[in-house]
């Protein structure tokens, strides 16, 4: 069954999301719902599930399950108990009822009677529906186990609760809770954020082979490139349509770009001499009344407007406070973890200027290792040694270093004690106009957090940057723009990541967490 939006109109307060927009998406599309942060895809989302206000009309006559970027688990219960639990699902569908007009329709022998198209679409619906139905007649408790086999839910996981899992390990439980529901519709805001390569794999398999219908906000580019079909922008309150997947999306958009700006630039041609020509008309009576006749017909053109790519234009730089030595960082027979060990005997040395990429399975201790090297959890032996110039910045994938209250402006006034540097910090992250620089945290998007985090820690100039999955949440202009600026930094990084875009950009040395242990491996 397909999903028609007709006419939707969505604002929060003042400001307008999307105005009077409608589109059809096929049953069975893969769409990739992308755009800057804070453009309203997730909003979007939340209204085809009721949960925001909009005007207009969402039709969808099936039941949709949603994961949210916002990991919202009990952390106190077992997760055996979790994963027992179904993702809500939202609309109820009407198959039985469809089903028996139908079947009342075909005992009617009118409808045999030179009917023949009529007939043929009436029963290959019947077909469907009937394929349907039995589809939601498996038990959840089957479905549960093949996704819980698919993504490789490890038996030591599921008498844990849930609080103690890795980010990513969560991510995986709430995952399973919205795939093995019953729904024909999936929304998958941010799925890929916190897993590992193989589960990536392992959803992007499962999406594609998904037979209803999936909307996913995702900013992990291949991830759009393997598994969407569908490309849907928003941008300037308004949505473009793109058939394709990223790659296609961005020929198009190129294309499209060039030709709009061909337009523009011999229509701009066009009007100059045209305007040049009634100068010169001399003032007779005819004359002018020629020169206003010109004028009419040029008010009456088609304005055609300069094209633009609506890309993030923000331009940001990341300092470094100066240190002598070569060594930032030692690591000398290191061990991490909790009760138990998750990494053991680590012994590293990260030199002045280099970027290190660490990666691993969820829940191999990644995150670990960094909140030990920062300090926040302590190690269970070894030494972690710092040069005596080292100034660490660290920033959480969970964001948890924000305020919950206040302003951007005064998240950053506050350290900074000075309204020309406040502002001019912020608008190095994007963060220009009043409307932004004086909005309250609580109503930033995940990616406007992200980007505040990361400014936070860098205007202390730190030397060596630890960073949890930094690429999660932003948009890809931000990333390509962060990219490009963690390319020009003076400092170390030592980085958990699996966005496979920022690795091959970024990576000068490769690490990774396996059964207990860090190996480096090349670089390719």
């Amino acid at each position: 069954m397909p999903l028609l939006i007709k006419n939707i109109s969505i604002a929060i307060g003042k400001k307008e999301l999307l105005h009077d927009e409608s589109v059809g998406i096929p049953d069975g599309s893969k769409v990739g719902l992308i755009g800057r942060n804070g453009v309203g895809k997730t909003t979007f989302l939340k209204a085809i599930l009721g949960q925001a206000d909009y005007t207009g009309k969402i039709e969808f006559a099936g039941k949709t399950a949603y994961f949210s970027q916002h990991i919202e688990l009990d952390p106190h219960k077992i997760v055996r108990q979790t994963i027992g639990e179904s993702a809500e699902v939202h609309h109820q569908n009407h198959f039985e009822k469809e089903l028996q007009e139908i079947e009342k329709k075909l005992s009617d022998p009118a409808m045999y009677q030179n009917n023949n198209a009529q007939l043929t679409k009436m029963t290959d619906r019947f077909v469907e529906l009937q394929a349907k139905i039995s589809q939601q007649q498996i038990p959840r408790s089957t479905k549960i186990k093949s996704i819980i086999r698919a993504f490789e839910v490890q038996d030591s996981w599921l008498d844990q609760t849930v609080g103690s899992l890795s980010t990513g390990q969560r991510a995986i439980i709430a995952l399973a809770q919205v795939l093995s529901s019953d729904a024909d519709l999936l929304l998958l805001d941010e799925p890929t954020n916190h897993l590992d390569f193989k589960r990536l794999d392992i959803l992007e398999n499962y999406v594609r082979d998904f037979k209803g219908t999936v909307i996913i906000v995702t900013h992990d580019r291949y991830f759009l490139d393997r598994v969407c079909d569908t490309i849907i922008k928003i941008e300037k309150g308004k949505w473009i349509k793109y058939n394709g997947n990223y790659s296609d999306y961005l020929k198009t958009r190129e294309n499209a770009f060039a030709a709009q700006t061909t337009a523009f630039e011999l229509e701009t041609k066009y009007i100059a001499i045209e305007k040049d020509k009634i100068a010169r008309i001399g003032k007779s009576p005819q004359k002018v009344k020629q020169g206003q006749y010109r004028e009419r017909l040029l008010e009456k053109r088609e304005i055609i407007e300069k094209p633009d790519k609506d890309e993030s234009n923000f331009k940001t730089h990341f300092d470094a406070s100066p240190i002598q030595g070569d060594i930032v960082l030692e690591l000398h027979d290191l061990t991490v973890g909790y009760e138990k060990p998750l990494i053991s005997n680590i012994n590293l040395n990260v030199g002045k200027g280099q970027r290190l990429i660490l990666t691993g399975e969820n829940g191999m201790g990644k995150s670990t290792l960094l909140k030990t090297i920062e300090g926040r959890v302590p190690p269970i032996s070894g030494k972690i040694v710092f040069d005596s110039q080292a100034k660490l910045g660290y920033a959480d994938q969970e964001l948890k270093d924000l305020s919950t209250s206040g302003t951007l402006y005064d998240e950053i006034h506050f350290l900074l004690k000075d309204h020309a540097k406040t502002r001019q910090n912020l608008s190095m992250m994007g963060f220009i106009e009043n409307h932004e620089v004086f909005k309250s945290i609580s109503q930033l998007s995940m990616g406007e957090k992200s980007r505040l985090s990361l400014l936070k820690i860098l205007i202390g100039k730190p030397n060596f940057l630890l960073l949890d999955e930094p690429t999660n949440h932003l948009d890809i202009d931000a990333r390509e723009i962060i990219e490009k600026a963690f390319l020009n930094y003076d400092g170390a990084i030592l980085a958990v990541s699996h966005d496979r875009y920022f690795i091959k950009k970024i990576a000068q040395r490769m690490l990774n967490a396996s059964n207990g242990a860090i190996k480096e491996f090349p670089v390719k």
